[in-house]
């Protein structure tokens, strides 16, 4: 093969363009710090290198989950460390206000105290943190609690739900960043219902589900007097409603739960004596309209007397309609005297309450107690008012229901103090977490710069190398463009 002059120029041209390329790419490792600036400089180190770049990628997202964690958690544990001081700081005032020797108005000194614990502990219960209201469950827009206005007074009521939310730390391991406020400041296990009062209303069989401390409104409705043919009153003795029975009568039950002993003892039906179920007999003329008879409980009727039959001697039926209700009225529901387990619900809060109405004979308020069932603000408030004796109770009674809402805040307390237990671990957790990625991170970074980062002693003298290699190129080049042609020769 004969060596033209044309090939070797060719031959030292492409030498110097690989000469320049490669000075350009030492040049350009050099500028940027990398050795790894496109995949044909390494095909081997390529697959370790994205492989590091992932493993970072995920563990700066596990890194940034583990700093929301420990953020979110920490602010719940100071709320959750400051409510449980309110909680024991009631716990003493109850213990204070139960004792036989406070005034009133001590107690009532001790009652404000308690008034700004739970406006305390609602403002705690509200805290926020970096996303969100702390205790709202998965409602992080929502205020959680809202005290709110009823026909028995003030209650705290819950707006938020039952939701957790979860944050992973890794691959495996997640954590819940939130206690939802129903679960950290609800009631314990709840027991029967108790009825404080007269009417005969009794706990059903059902689960209520109304908590804290309310009242029962036994409302008279329509008293019937034996046939009820009189508009209302009784044809066959002459007896009728009186003008105050509508707005006055107790009397409540169905047909044959009361009886009117009648006695004509002038015979001419203008004047006898009437007792109602069994009670002291009282006087009437037929001057009577509105003559009032009250059973040995109690329990009152209205009566008209200007009619009876003459002669009339004997037992006179008496029944009434009634309703039921937990919100001061504002709904109501007719009783069922046959009932051994009517369902009533609370308007205002949604509560529900299920009532035995077989016994029921007498209207009036009961007091009602939801044993368990007291979270921590109806526990406050039911303190506060006991304190204020706001319903009149006796000295023992009233005693009583200071002490009993130590049970509510032990309860309370024991919640507390499991939840502080259980932010504290979490937290470790993510700190832990926080801090291995960390370590991993450092070895990852290591191992990247490794494969990735350029050596800067070697390419400098990698640098010199490819200069001196084009330079030397470049006069050979020059050299070889010089030699005279063999047309030049001949």
């Amino acid at each position: 093969m004969r060596i033209t002059q044309s090939m070797m120029f060719r031959q030292q041209t492409d030498g110097l363009s690989a000469a320049y390329a490669r000075l350009f790419d030492v040049q350009a490792q050099l500028s940027s710090g990398r050795r790894l600036l496109k995949p044909s400089d390494d095909p081997s180190a390529i697959r370790p290198a994205l492989d590091a770049r992932s493993g970072r990628r995920r563990l700066e997202q596990t890194r940034k989950d583990a700093d929301l964690a420990s953020s979110e958690l920490g602010s719940a544990e100071g709320v959750v460390r400051n409510a449980t001081d309110l909680v024991v700081r009631a716990q003493e005032i109850a213990v204070a206000g139960a004792t036989g020797t406070l005034s009133q108005s001590d107690r009532e000194s001790l009652a404000v105290e308690v008034d700004g614990l739970l406006r305390q502990l609602v403002s705690m219960a509200n805290s926020r943190g970096a996303s969100g209201h702390l205790f709202a469950g998965g409602a992080k827009g929502t205020v959680p609690f809202e005290e709110i206005q009823t026909a028995d007074g003030p209650v705290v009521v819950y707006r938020g739900d039952d939701a957790t939310a979860v944050v992973g730390l890794g691959d495996s391991l997640e954590v819940e960043l939130n206690v939802p406020g129903s679960r950290l400041f609800g009631g314990g296990t709840r027991g029967a219902t108790l009825y404080s009062g007269a009417t005969g209303a009794a706990a059903g069989s059902g689960n209520d589900s109304a908590r804290g401390s309310d009242h029962l409104t036994v409302a008279h409705g329509q008293t019937t007097l034996g046939d009820g043919l009189l508009a209302g009153g009784d044809s066959l003795s002459g007896v009728r409603l009186g003008a105050s029975s509508a707005a006055g009568d107790t009397l409540l039950g169905p047909a044959g739960a009361w009886s009117l002993a009648l006695v004509d003892v002038s015979g001419t039906g203008s004047s006898g004596t009437v007792s109602l179920g069994g009670g002291p007999p009282v006087a009437w003329t037929s001057a009577d309209t509105d003559l009032a008879v009250t059973a040995p409980d109690g329990t009152v009727v209205h009566l008209d007397l200007t009619s009876v039959t003459a002669g009339f001697n004997g037992s006179v039926g008496a029944s009434a309609t009634g309703t039921l209700s937990l919100d001061g009225g504002r709904t109501t529901a007719t009783i069922d005297f046959n009932a051994a387990n009517q369902l009533i619900v609370d308007s205002e809060t949604g509560g529900s309450l299920f009532v035995d109405a077989r016994a029921i004979r007498r209207a009036g308020v009961d007091g009602l107690r939801f044993p368990g069932s007291y979270d921590l603000f109806a526990a406050m408030i039911e303190l506060r008012d006991s304190l204020r004796n706001v319903d009149g109770d006796a000295p023992d009674a009233q005693n009583d229901r200071i002490r009993a809402t130590l049970s509510a805040f032990e309860d309370g307390e024991d919640r507390l103090l499991a939840t502080l237990s259980s932010l504290g671990a979490r937290m470790r957790l993510a700190d832990t977490t926080r801090a291995r990625a960390d370590e991993l991170d450092l070895l990852l970074a290591e191992k990247q710069s490794s494969l990735e980062d350029v050596d800067f002693a070697a390419a400098t003298v990698e640098l010199s190398q490819a200069q001196l290699v084009l330079q030397a190129g470049v006069a050979l080049t020059s050299r070889i463009a010089q030699l005279p042609t063999l047309s030049q020769l001949l």
